[in-house]
C-alpha cells in the first residue's frame, strides 16, 4: 500500500511539469514492462527495443544538428538508461522479468531519483523496496541529510554560481586568470549542487525507509582522472562500464582495444550529457586512458593536478559553445593577467 502511495505521489509531482511528459513516461513504463515479459521467449526483440528506447534521447541530443523540436520529458536521460539496463539484464538472465507492473513502474518513475539519479539497476531497486523499513533513526538521519544537501545547493552552489555566470557571460573580457578562477569555482559549484541534490534524494529515500546507491565518494580527493570517474556520479560510471565498456570487450582484447573502448565509452558519456559535450567526453577518455601516466609519488601534487585537469575540462559546461570553451582554455596559456 505504501509503495502505491509513493508511486502516486511521484506521478502527481511529475504531472506538475506537464501532462504530456507524464503520458510519455507511463507509456514507456508499460511498453518496456510488456517487452521484458516477452524477451525470454522472443530474444530477437532485444535490439529493436534498445533502438526504440534510446531513439528519443538520441534525437533530442541531435537537435543542434537536425533542428528537430521534440518533447523532452523531465528525467528522460535517466529513465532511458534504466529502461536499457532492465532489458539488457533480463536478456542476459540476470533476473527474470518483473510480473508486477506497479513494482516496475515504481522503479522507473520513483520521483526522487528520476531527475538527477542515482541510476539504479532494477534488482537493486526491487531489493531496496522489499527491505524498506521506516524508523525514527532513518527519519532523523534523512532529514539532516536533506538539510545539508539544501545548504550545499542554496548557499555554496548558488553563491558560487553568481561569480561563474558573470565571468562566462563575457568570455572576451574575462580570460586568463579570470577564466581559470571560473573553472575552479565551477568545480566547487557543480559538486555542491550535484552532491547536494543527491543528499536530498537519498535523504528523502531514507525517510521513506529506502536505501539507494551513493553517487559520490570524495571525488576531488582522487589522484588520477580515472580514479575521479570512479568516485564521481558513481551510478552513471557503473552503467557505462556494465552496458558499454564491458560489452565492447573492456580490457580483454589488448591494450589498443582497451583504449578504443575507453574512448567510445566516454564519447557516449559526452553525448548523453548533450551534443555540446562530445569533445569533453573525448578529452576525459584520453586522460583516463593515460591511467597512472601523469601520477607522481607525491599524493598532494597528484590530487591538485587531477583537480586542475577536471576543472579545466568543466569549461565545456561553463561556456555556451565548444569554441568559446576551447578559447577560454587556450587563454590560460596566452593571457597572463
Amino acid at each position: 500500500m505504501t509503495e502505491i502511495l509513493i508511486l502516486l505521489a511521484g506521478l502527481l509531482i511529475y504531472a506538475g511539469y506537464g501532462l504530456a511528459g507524464l503520458i510519455w513516461l507511463l507509456a514507456a513504463a508499460l511498453i518496456i514492462w510488456l517487452a521484458g515479459l516477452a524477451l525470454p521467449r522472443y530474444r530477437w526483440l532485444f535490439w529493436p527495443l534498445i533502438v526504440v528506447s534510446a531513439a528519443p534521447l538520441i534525437l533530442m541530443r541531435l537537435q543542434p544538428v537536425t533542428g528537430l523540436s521534440l518533447l523532452a520529458p523531465l528525467g528522460v536521460s535517466y529513465f532511458t538508461l534504466q529502461m536499457i539496463s532492465y532489458l539488457a539484464d533480463v536478456r542476459m538472465g540476470k533476473y527474470p522479468p518483473e510480473k508486477n507492473f506497479l513494482t516496475f513502474a515504481l522503479y522507473l518513475t520513483y520521483f526522487p531519483h528520476l531527475v538527477q539519479g542515482p541510476i539504479e539497476s532494477f534488482d537493486h531497486m526491487k531489493t531496496a523496496l522489499a527491505e524498506r523499513k521506516f524508523s525514527w533513526d532513518g527519519l532523523s538521519a534523512g532529514a539532516i541529510r536533506m538539510v545539508w544537501g539544501a545548504f550545499k545547493m542554496l548557499v555554496i552552489s548558488a553563491r558560487a554560481s553568481v561569480v561563474v555566470s558573470t565571468i562566462s557571460a563575457s568570455p572576451e573580457e574575462y580570460r586568463g586568470a579570470y577564466a581559470l578562477f571560473a573553472m575552479i569555482l565551477y568545480s566547487i559549484r557543480l559538486y555542491a549542487d550535484f552532491s547536494g541534490c543527491m543528499d536530498i534524494v537519498l535523504g528523502v529515500s531514507q525517510v521513506l525507509g529506502l536505501r539507494l546507491s551513493e553517487n559520490f565518494d570524495a571525488p576531488y580527493y582522487s589522484q588520477t582522472v580515472a580514479e575521479f570517474w570512479r568516485r564521481w556520479h558513481i551510478t552513471l560510471g557503473d552503467w557505462l562500464r556494465n552496458y558499454i565498456y564491458i560489452p565492447l570487450g573492456g580490457n580483454r582484447k589488448g591494450k589498443l582495444r582497451k583504449v578504443i573502448n575507453l574512448l567510445v565509452t566516454f564519447l557516449v558519456s559526452g553525448f548523453w550529457h548533450g551534443f555540446h559535450y562530445i569533445l569533453w567526453g573525448l578529452f576525459n577518455g584520453i586522460f583516463v586512458a593515460l591511467g597512472n601516466g601523469l601520477r607522481t609519488k607525491f599524493k598532494a601534487f597528484n590530487r591538485l593536478l587531477t583537480f586542475l585537469v577536471i576543472s579545466v575540462l568543466w569549461s565545456f559546461f561553463i561556456w555556451p559553445d565548444t569554441f568559446t570553451a576551447l578559447g577560454s582554455i587556450a587563454s590560460l596559456f596566452t593571457t597572463f593577467n
